[in-house]
């Protein structure tokens, strides 16, 4: 609670620097990372590791023009947690979960090690459904699976924007704060302006400590005042997943006759979980029975 009795909610900025050679996105995802915690059990290694992930995924969700595209972020690095997946939408709705969420390597003395959980020899995917005949792909080899720098990566590698990328989780029991900073060089900056930036590198890195003790606003001041701030854009982000029956019931008619007809012949129901929120849905047989006849064509 801020001292103006105004609830903190989580959020992301789109800022101008130095008077347009930089642009910025500073986000507070505290609230959306609890509730992913929440949602699927996650230790605090992988509360952590999904928390990151959950938070440059809004960044790059916010990029998006069409209101009905979305961006998918994989990282599997072939350690013991598996595959993290988040998916950010330009309404500031998130989504995702991770493959072990009870994964909970030892600290790297004071700070938990994400990389261990998350491993260092796999890939850092990002896909851009924009609603065109393909969709866009960009792939790089993880740097570290600590995922900040594994996104600037990204940026530099596949967009060729090159981008310094903060991510923070500070986690005990729960979340206490989480967010990032994404600061991407825009093209013509001159080398002062670059310079400024790379000076400023050390300020960035714990941006956890900084939001739970400013927030968004004070955030902006402290790390950033320096380099001529202009605030174009704010919006809420959400952890949100837009999972309905209806949409299951639609991907259970794409199975087509043969599966349906083994599910009621076999199991005669059926159980659907959601990845991302964990909602079970149940169908009778003869709610696949109804199902079974809209594949075929029926009513």
């Amino acid at each position: 609670m801020a001292d103006n009795g105004i609830i903190n909610m989580d959020g992301l900025m789109r800022i101008s620097l130095l008077g347009g050679q930089a642009r910025a996105f500073l986000v507070e995802s505290t609230h959306m990372v609890e509730k992913a915690r929440q949602i699927h059990h996650l230790s605090r290694t992988a509360t952590a590791a999904l928390g990151r992930t959950l938070t440059a995924a809004s960044v790059l969700g916010c990029m998006l023009k069409g209101a009905d595209e979305s961006v998918t972020c994989r990282i599997d690095g072939g350690g013991p947690l598996g595959l993290l997946l988040a998916v950010a939408k330009n309404d500031g709705s998130v989504k995702g979960f991770a493959a072990h969420p009870e994964v909970d390597p030892p600290r790297r003395g004071e700070k938990l090690d994400v990389g261990a959980a998350v491993g260092r020899n796999g890939l850092l995917t990002v896909i851009k459904d924009m609603h065109m005949r393909d969709p866009y792909v960009g792939q790089v080899e993880l740097m570290s699976g600590e995922i900040g720098e594994d996104f600037a990566m990204y940026f530099t590698s596949s967009e060729q924007t090159p981008s310094l990328v903060s991510l923070g989780v500070l986690v005990g029991d729960t979340v206490e704060a989480a967010g990032g900073l994404v600061i991407q060089m825009m093209p013509g900056a001159s080398d002062v302006a670059i310079k400024s930036i790379e000076l400023s590198a050390g300020m960035f890195m714990d941006i956890s400590k900084t939001i739970q003790t400013d927030h968004l606003d004070g955030a902006l001041f402290q790390l950033l005042s320096h380099l001529e701030p202009e605030v174009l854009s704010r919006q809420t982000i959400q952890y949100k997943c837009d999972c309905s029956r209806e949409r299951v019931e639609r991907a259970l008619i794409s199975l087509g006759e043969k599966e349906l007809r083994e599910m009621i012949d076999e199991q005669h129901g059926a159980e659907v979980d959601c990845h991302f929120c964990n909602t079970r849905r149940r169908f009778t047989e003869a709610e696949l029975e109804a199902l079974l006849r809209q594949a075929k064509g029926g009513v």
